[in-house]
């Protein structure tokens, strides 16, 4: 055999190795006989091509093609069974989540047997449905036992917790805080039981108050236009009020009050200077001071004043005294001429 035949050989063998391989790599084995079946479903839970078929948790077939169907709004998946697996009609194809991280398979739930024109032929399709996490895990005659189990277990919990509420002697969180909640509740009831009164009592001042309110409204609406009236005429004082030239006006306060400050700091230094002048006198200083210190001078002054004043008075009683007589026989005679007079009138 020539070399050329021999690397021909090789390179044949090769090929169908590579595509033994790669079918196998699929999850096809290309030496077996096999039949295809279809399944549609509304989702396929992440079911990928070569994705295995168990019947019975024994391989016997995998997924060779996964076909987007948009007019049906779902996932046509193409199943490649065994050539000795008989299906019968009422063959479902369950997409079973074996894992919570997501792992897939399809499960055959296949009931009873079949015999020539009883089983689908290659190419039919079959009934399919997702199972679900819950589904998957728990069978459905297991499920309701379960649900069962479950039911028994809430019903001991509710009598316990019924038991807790409603034995007054009950212990524990929880019956303190049932405790609590009911006094609570007591304390609500009541407080609501009194504002229920109370708006009962009150409720001819309330009627009372929304008719004053009432009334209040009314006479804001017909007065309208006068308020407006006032508070367009506020606006207007405002706008005058922000027009004046107040700068200049304060300028004029300042310089008043600056005049009158210097006005008070005269009158301070006045009475400064008479509040002295009453010292110097306390003290007897000056002319003033002296007299009014000298009780001595005080009582010659006031002599002087008393014969001052009989002076005047002998002067006009008798003024011919004081006139320059050359004989002063008259004036003694005039003397004894006032002397009886006088006593007459004493």
């Amino acid at each position: 055999m020539s070399k050329e035949v021999k690397v021909g050989i090789l390179a044949v063998v090769a090929i169908a190795f590579s595509f033994w391989g790669f079918q196998f790599i699929r999850g096809k084995n290309a030496l077996t006989r096999s039949n295809v079946f279809y399944v549609e479903y509304d989702n396929v839970n992440r079911i990928q091509i070569s994705t295995p078929v168990k019947y019975l948790g024994f391989q016997v077939g995998f997924v060779s093609e996964i076909t987007p169907q948009l007019d049906k709004k779902n996932i046509r998946l193409t199943l490649d069974l065994d050539k000795t697996m008989r299906i019968p009609k009422n063959t479902q194809a369950n997409i079973l989540t074996e894992t919570f991280m997501g792992s897939a398979s399809i499960i055959l739930d296949i009931q009873g047997d079949c015999q020539g024109p009883d089983c689908l032929t290659s190419g039919s399709t079959l009934q399919g449905r997702n199972l679900g996490i819950l589904g998957s895990m728990v069978d459905k005659d297991d499920l309701k036992d379960y649900v069962k189990i479950v039911q028994e277990g809430l019903q001991v919990l509710m009598d316990s917790l019924s038991k807790q509420m409603n034995d007054p002697n009950a212990k524990g969180p929880l019956a303190e805080s049932m405790r609590d909640l009911r006094g609570t509740l007591h304390n609500l009831n009541s407080t609501t039981g009194q504002l229920d009164r109370l708006l009962a009592g009150s409720a001819g001042d309330i009627k009372g108050t929304m008719a004053n309110l009432n009334s209040i409204s009314r006479n804001f609406k017909a007065n309208n236009a006068q308020i407006s009236s006032i508070l367009a005429s506020a606006d207007t004082f405002s706008t005058r009020l922000s027009a004046m030239d107040l700068s200049a006006t304060m300028q004029k306060v300042d310089a008043s009050l600056d005049n009158l400050q210097s006005t008070l700091s005269s009158a301070n230094t006045a009475f400064s200077g008479i509040n002295t002048l009453m010292g110097s006198i306390e003290k007897g200083e000056g002319s003033l001071g002296k007299l009014m210190q000298d009780e001595k001078l005080y009582n010659n002054l006031s002599s002087i004043s008393v014969k001052a004043d009989s002076l005047v008075q002998d002067l006009q009683e008798r003024p011919y005294r004081y006139i320059p007589f050359k004989n002063r026989k008259k004036v003694k005679r005039y003397d004894r001429l006032d002397t009886p007079a006088t006593k007459i009138n004493e």
